[in-house]
């Protein structure tokens, strides 16, 4: 019987009835996203490296892909892995354990996932142990206090966010270009 109602003043005027449809759906709810956006929502990549979950900014990574075959580079530092082709584009791999612990991983393209980055002009794919997923925070959640993390990942750890039991450091991939020692990547 209403579906036949709001068939006849859909058809009758039709400009009432758009009206009448916005406004039952501000009644449901439909302030819901503006005000989460008024809280701060952050979202973030999980991912792994040896084994420690850490956070990459979400507006950091430009794509997340499957590790693609790369072409060596005669010298060159053993964590920098290649040039890769993508989609026609050139991208310079890196392996992230490599660069920060010495000791490269398995190439396993069936684990690993590459962070894609680019910031100031610096394109590169950062293969890293796993990606989990997209994880979102409120800013509230935030912690300038990061938990204690290896040593070599203390320098690029802006932070944490933190809910419950849940404590995981942020880890920033702009950083990485600020850093002399990732830039410089001849052997």
């Amino acid at each position: 019987m209403a579906a036949t109602r709001a068939h006849h003043q859909a058809v009758s005027d039709p400009f009432a009835y758009l009206v009448s449809v916005e406004r039952r759906g501000r009644a449901l709810g439909g302030q819901m996203p503006l005000q989460d956006e008024l809280r701060g929502a952050w979202k973030g990549v999980l991912f792994h490296l040896r084994g420690q979950p850490l956070l990459a900014p979400m507006d950091q990574v430009a794509e997340i892909i499957t590790p693609p075959p790369c072409t060596r580079i005669p010298g060159v530092k053993p964590w920098a892995l290649g040039m890769a082709n993508m989609r026609g584009n050139l991208l310079p791999l890196m392996d992230l354990q490599g660069w920060l612990f010495g000791e490269n991983q398995a190439f396993d393209p069936r684990r690993r996932r590459v962070l894609v980055m680019n910031h100031r002009g610096v394109h590169a794919g950062l293969l890293v142990e796993s990606v989990v997923g997209m994880k979102h925070f409120w800013r509230e959640e935030w912690m300038d206090q990061p938990p204690p993390v290896e040593p070599p990942l203390q320098p690029h750890v802006i932070g944490a966010y933190r809910r419950g039991e849940e404590y995981l450091p942020v880890f920033s991939l702009h950083e990485l270009v600020d850093d002399e020692t990732f830039m410089n990547i001849s052997a």
